[in-house]
């Protein structure tokens, strides 16, 4: 009955409150300032715990190791307890049968059987082999002579060796033939007219193909259009090309150019298919040279000087060494006579400069 009075008696207390606080005029509420931020606390410190009494245990110094030691340490090997072992399978093992030794009929496999389980005595071997020597010895040594087959008789070679003869014949013939078909080729000359120009081409010394040998600017063919010259054909036309090149030079004004001509002329001897013709070109060549010769020697004999004279005398022996007919070289030893009494005339006058004048009496 008391709690039941009392929560009555706070029930009615609570109801009064409330309608008076309805009767009375809200106030206005003044707006709430903003706050400011909260410093962040600062973590509270955990409160140490009690140190625990202990014993300190003395410390002990560790020995250091060597790599030596390191190194000749020995470790045990390691073993386990049980050992894994594979349990045989009891099913597989009712029915398995070995395969035979040998695959073959009944009989064969008997009679290998036989040969294998054979004994043998090495006594019985022994006395075998000493009378088989013993044999040997008394057999009366007999000489065999054999005599060489009969003409007639057959004689089998070894096929390989037939083979490799008739191979290495075969590429002789195909040497032979490659050859003479490239010297064949290479004695083939052709003319063609191109571009006011005559060219003349010459078979590779191959089978086949050909290259062009010489162009002759203002060079005509010649009468006669073949497919193929001969080399007795071509070369002439090259020869007199040369040739006339050389006389050109010859009729130039003022002294003639002697070194274009002797390069023509040599050029044309190349060419040169006949002795006539080789031996009309070496004539002009020397007379080239002699002609270039005297006119070394007449400069030099017309200088007043003893080494001029004797460098003009000089070159009139090597003149008169030419291949030349007698006319020319009569020539030469006329002014070789002529250079020698020029250079007395001077050796005197020099001598009589030297001389002292003797007096008058």
């Amino acid at each position: 009955m008391g709690k039941n009075s009392l929560l009555k008696s706070t029930s009615k207390t609570k109801k009064k409150a409330a309608a008076k606080a309805k009767a009375a005029p809200k106030a206005k509420v003044a707006p709430k300032a903003k706050a400011s931020p909260k410093a962040k606390a600062l973590p509270k410190a955990k409160k140490a715990p009690a140190a625990k009494t202990k014993k300190t245990a003395p410390k002990t110094t560790k020995k250091k190791v060597s790599v030596k030691d390191l190194m000749m340490k020995k470790f045990d090997v390691w073993k386990p307890e049980t050992l894994y072992t594979v349990s045989p399978d009891k099913i597989d093992s009712k029915d398995f049968a070995a395969p035979p030794f040998f695959s073959g009929s009944e009989e064969e496999n008997r009679r290998i059987k036989k040969l294998l389980l054979k004994k043998f005595d090495l006594a019985e071997i022994k006395a075998a082999a000493e009378k088989a020597a013993a044999e040997k010895t008394a057999e009366p040594e007999v000489s065999v002579s054999y005599d060489p087959p009969d003409s007639g008789g057959t004689i089998t070679d070894d096929p390989m060796e037939k083979a490799m003869k008739y191979l290495a014949a075969a590429f002789a013939v195909l040497i032979a033939l490659v050859i003479g078909t490239s010297i064949i080729n290479n004695n083939k000359f052709y003319i063609h007219a191109t571009d006011g120009a005559l060219e003349i081409w010459q078979g590779r010394f191959s089978p086949m193909g050909e290259a062009c040998l010489i162009s002759l600017p203002g060079v005509q063919p010649p009468e006669t259009i073949k497919d193929i010259y001969s080399k007795a054909e071509a070369f002439p036309l090259v020869f007199n090309y040369y040739v006339e090149k050389a006389d050109t030079l010859l009729t130039v004004p003022g002294l003639p150019d002697f070194k274009g001509i002797k390069t023509y002329l040599n050029k044309a001897r190349a060419y040169a298919t006949t002795p006539s013709a080789n031996e009309a070109v070496f004539s002009r060549l020397n007379n080239i040279e002699l002609m270039i010769l005297l006119y070394k020697a007449d400069v030099s004999a017309s200088k007043p000087t003893l080494s001029d004279l004797n460098q003009a005398k000089g070159y009139l022996s090597e003149a008169e060494r030419l291949d030349i007919d007698d006319l020319k070289l009569d020539l030469i030893h006329q002014k070789i006579d002529a250079v020698d009494q020029q250079i007395a005339a001077l050796k005197a006058k020099k001598a009589a400069k030297k001389s002292p004048a003797k007096p008058s009496k």
